[in-house]
């Protein structure tokens, strides 16, 4: 039961992962305007602190820092 309950989290996390590299991705292009909501929603979800307020720029900034720092960009 342990062993299912991890996979889920591990599965969850990877899934964020994609997410997230699709999100750098398609701001880099600049061809798509980035969902505040769902950039900060992803954030959250990869234990990422933002501020309340913060810019579109600034999610996408930080979500950049934690792929990178973690390997995945």
């Amino acid at each position: 039961m342990l062993n299912w309950i991890l996979s889920q989290f591990k599965r969850q996390s990877a899934e964020d992962l994609v997410r997230a590299r699709e999100l750098v991705k398609a701001a880099e292009r600049g061809g798509a305007h980035v969902n505040l909501a769902k950039a900060r929603e992803l954030a959250r979800a990869l234990g990422i602190d933002m501020e309340a307020h913060a810019s579109a720029d600034t999610v996408v900034r930080a979500i950049r820092r934690y792929l990178s720092h973690h390997g995945e960009l």
